[in-house]
């Protein structure tokens, strides 16, 4: 038996073409509301052949392991080297008139300490959909989140919108930061049923770990490669269709983590593209940069192919138990982009421009700028540059 998601829409608007899990998924009421399920299910391969002839059922794919886009050491970058807020400085975060008041963030991550004094005055909703509690053992998820909308911390700032006071926290990976594919998705149903107006995430389909997993089940090497590079493609392709699905003017924007998977400091030769679900067609997916003698640069670890950089190294923010820590990735430049997006919603909202996944990603991407990073970045790594926030009078 192997354990399957199967993506649905009850009202049968939307459909799959009649060639069973070939694709062509398209509603017949463009302006219908959808409705997508997402269910999850043991199945024999002659169950996956009854099930396919289900009319509701949009696709079928194998349910793959999760996890943490996880902090990067850099033997560089000591933390007691790291200076407090030179990110929030990079990005205008320290003085834009913007505070994302009125904004409601989503963060699927390992959960959150919403004891930290960072969080104080902060409506955090908090769902487990790993299955250990929504209290961060970990830490991630508590680092992010500061990060984002965290308050000062003896005289410390952390948070780039700090005027944020309406905060969703889903827990989709466990407290050893993995966790499986239907929590991610269940977790992503939440947030945009709980009308977030911005969802981030720094987690990947982890295909070394489901052949891991496959092996120990009995399957033979290449076989479990095989059908591990296929749960990859038909979960991403699950995310793609939920994309499609919910798009319109009450859809969040969806921001991702690009991943922490580049050895450039052994070879640049040692690049990969970006992680899934930061790669599906729908999702900004945000790299990391750091300071360096030309100004700023892309992170050594930051995969290519990202839509846009923010600062990911020698990041100071919230530590479990109170105090604060520095951590270095992805995920921190994921929760400064965060953070410039909701100040860009609450900005948008005073002008009043309509505010959609479409045109805050086209906000972000037009106010990016490359002014600050070096001559060799390129836009491979770079994409449309680092994020900035609204600028205001001290422009």
């Amino acid at each position: 038996m192997t354990r399957y998601i199967l993506l649905r829409d009850p009202t049968g608007n939307w459909r799959r073409s009649p060639v069973p899990l070939a694709g062509g998924i398209a509603p017949q009421d463009p302006d219908a509301p959808a409705a997508p399920v997402v269910e999850t299910a043991d199945l024999s391969p002659q169950e996956v052949r009854d099930t396919i002839d289900d009319p509701t059922l949009l696709t079928l794919q194998p349910a793959m392991c999760t996890r943490l886009i996880a902090p990067e050491p850099m033997d560089e970058l000591r933390s007691a080297d790291a200076v407090p807020g030179w990110g929030l400085r990079a990005i205008g975060a320290d003085w834009t008139p913007s505070s994302g008041a009125g904004v409601r963030v989503a963060l699927l991550d390992t959960g959150i300490d919403a004891h930290h004094p960072v969080f104080s005055g902060i409506d955090v909703t908090a769902q487990d959909f790993a299955g250990t509690g929504i209290a961060d053992a970990n830490g991630h998820g508590t680092h992010v989140a500061a990060t984002v909308l965290g308050r000062d911390l003896g005289g410390t700032r952390v948070g780039v919108a700090r005027g944020v006071t309406d905060l969703l926290v889903a827990k989709a990976l466990a407290d050893n930061g993995r966790g499986r594919s239907e929590d991610f998705f269940q977790a992503m149903l939440w947030a945009l049923r709980s009308k977030a107006d911005i969802i981030g995430f720094a987690l990947a389909f982890d295909v070394p770990g489901q052949i891991d997993a496959l092996t120990e089940e009995g399957y033979p090497t290449a076989l479990a490669t095989l059908a591990a590079v296929h749960a990859y493609r038909g979960n991403l392709r699950i995310c793609e269709v939920l994309l499609q699905m919910i798009a319109g003017d009450q859809a969040p924007l969806l921001l991702g983590a690009v991943g922490n998977d580049c050895l450039r400091t052994i070879t640049p030769e040692f690049e990969t593209g970006p992680s899934a679900p930061a790669a599906a067609a729908g999702v900004l997916a945000i790299g990391a940069c750091g300071p360096d003698e030309a100004g700023l640069s892309p992170a050594p670890f930051s995969n290519v192919g990202a839509a846009l950089l923010a600062p990911g190294a020698g990041i100071i923010s919230a530590g479990l138990g109170g105090g604060l820590r520095t951590l270095n990735g992805t995920s921190m430049a994921l929760a400064h982009a965060v953070g410039i997006a909701a100040l860009w919603v609450e900005q948008m909202r005073k002008e009043d421009t309509p505010v959609t996944a479409q045109t805050l990603a086209a906000k972000l991407i037009g106010t990016a700028t490359r002014a600050p990073l070096g001559p060799r970045a390129s836009s491979v790594e770079c994409g449309h540059g680092l994020v900035q926030a609204p600028k205001g009078a001290l422009e």
